[in-house]
């Protein structure tokens, strides 16, 4: 939330960041200053399989139903080229579902290096738990129905809570997700590759990371408790007035439909 989609860059551009961090630990503002320091555009992969171009939703979808089940030789060769096709034109990758993919993605891209936003997993479960009581309101799904990229949602949820279970034994985001993830991250990425970040901190170790020197502008802040609820807010809008437009369309088909009958009648 707070951050729209990115197209991608020229073909080939060189992808050089898997962004590993969990939802809610800093990874749009992560996004935001990798796109500075990379001269390029970043995959946010949760932004772009709810609410990007419609391949790239379908892409998304594809990987995450064929993540969990891909044992044979072919269909790994097929999830390769799944996440290079939806990858190619940039620079890095950001938040979930490609965090919980990291050894795909890292298979695809063995030259690039991990970099896991991370913070107090007390604060990050307040900020994800409210993010999940915006999302997981009863009435978002009826209220959103009507709008066409929303309607992948529930075949998202579906396959995320899958991805889930298969990764870490959890249907969905929980109060040690964090810690989860982050073990598994330890054990599955080569130490020299791994690098975990605090937003927190600057701009300084970030460039310390990935080798380059400190720009001279203020560091980006981004997708902060204030722009998910301006976010939600504005999906409920959206929402209502796609309802109203769908009721506006029925009245008149029912007026027509009167209309002719009366007509034919007399």
């Amino acid at each position: 939330m707070g951050q729209g989609p990115s197209l991608p860059g020229p073909p080939g551009t060189k992808f050089r960041v898997i962004g590993a961090g969990m939802s809610r630990t800093g990874t749009k503002t992560l996004n935001e200053a990798l796109t500075i320091l990379l001269d390029g555009p970043v995959h946010d992969s949760g932004i772009q399989s709810l609410g990007g171009p419609v391949d790239q939703m379908k892409a998304w979808l594809d990987i995450m139903e064929l993540a969990p089940k891909a044992r044979s030789f072919s269909d790994q060769k097929k999830l390769d080229w799944l996440i290079s096709d939806v990858l190619d034109g940039y620079v890095a990758t950001m938040d979930c579902p490609a965090a919980t993919l990291t050894p795909e993605i890292m298979r695809v891209y063995p030259d690039a290096i991990v970099i896991a936003t991370t913070r107090d997993q007390a604060a990050w479960w307040k900020s994800m738990n409210y993010l999940n009581s915006l999302m997981g309101t009863w009435y978002l799904p009826l209220v959103v129905l009507w709008l066409h990229k929303t309607q992948v949602y529930g075949m998202w949820r579906e396959r995320f809570h899958q991805i889930m279970l298969w990764r870490y034994n959890q249907e969905k985001i929980e109060e040690d997700t964090l810690r989860r993830h982050e073990e598994h991250l330890r054990q599955v990425v080569p130490p020299e590759k791994l690098f975990f970040y605090e937003v927190s901190q600057g701009w300084e170790p970030l460039c310390r990371i990935l080798n380059l020197p400190i720009p001279d502008r203020p560091f980006p802040h981004n997708n902060s408790k204030g722009d998910a609820a301006q976010t939600f807010r504005d999906h409920i809008t959206a929402g209502l007035l796609s309802w109203i437009f769908m009721l506006m369309v029925l009245s008149m088909v029912i007026w027509f439909v009167r209309n002719w009958i009366d007509q034919t009648i007399s």
